[in-house]
């Protein structure tokens, strides 16, 4: 069975909320092998009818995100931690850069560890 991984960074307060980052480590974990949760890709998917405007400027970010939708996008994210990718062998959780700085991410990061999953920087995941 392949690995599979959740990506967990920082994205709000960060340029087009960091998703050129996440693209690309999800891009390079496939290309080693993994089965990559990415919740930038799940955030366009889920604001089809609402896109997420990559174009704001960083003021811009603060009013268009709103206390609803990071309430709904945490529960997703908890969801595929917890749900998803639970109880397997070989499921991480890999860490951008700058995870620390984010409160999902560091949030992520404990609920990974606290279900037993393995925590990788994304050199490590693609070391493997």
């Amino acid at each position: 069975m392949r690995a599979r991984c959740y990506i967990a960074g920082p994205m709000r307060a960060r340029p087009q909320f960091n998703f050129p980052a996440f693209m690309d480590a999800a891009m390079r974990l496939r290309a080693a092998g993994w089965t990559v949760f990415n919740p930038a890709e799940m955030d366009k998917l889920d604001e089809a009818s609402d896109p997420v405007p990559l174009d704001l400027t960083l003021e811009q970010q603060a009013t268009w995100t709103n206390a609803v939708r990071q309430r709904r996008y945490a529960a997703r994210d908890m969801e595929v931690i917890i749900g998803r990718l639970r109880g397997e062998d070989g499921d991480a959780i890999v860490l951008l850069d700058g995870w620390w700085e984010s409160t999902g991410a560091f949030a992520e990061r404990a609920v990974a560890k606290w279900v037993g999953l393995r925590i990788l920087t994304l050199g490590e995941a693609l070391s493997e």
